[in-house]
């Protein structure tokens, strides 16, 4: 995957926090072919479930 904000290539299975600026990548802006953080459909409903959530203001 590559940063949005300084263009670093990484692997998000570690999360989805770049490893070099820390900007944080969204499932909202990015598909999850770019992507593959998640093991699999539950997880990416997971993860743009709480993507969702923050975009409207609630937590985790």
């Amino acid at each position: 995957m590559k940063c949005p904000t300084c263009e670093f290539e990484f692997e998000p299975t570690g999360g989805l926090q770049c490893p070099r600026c820390g900007s944080s990548v969204s499932c909202s802006t990015t598909t999850c072919a770019e992507c593959d953080a998640c093991s699999g459909i539950v997880e990416q409903l997971r993860r743009k479930g709480v993507d969702r959530l923050r975009a409207d203001g609630g937590t985790e």
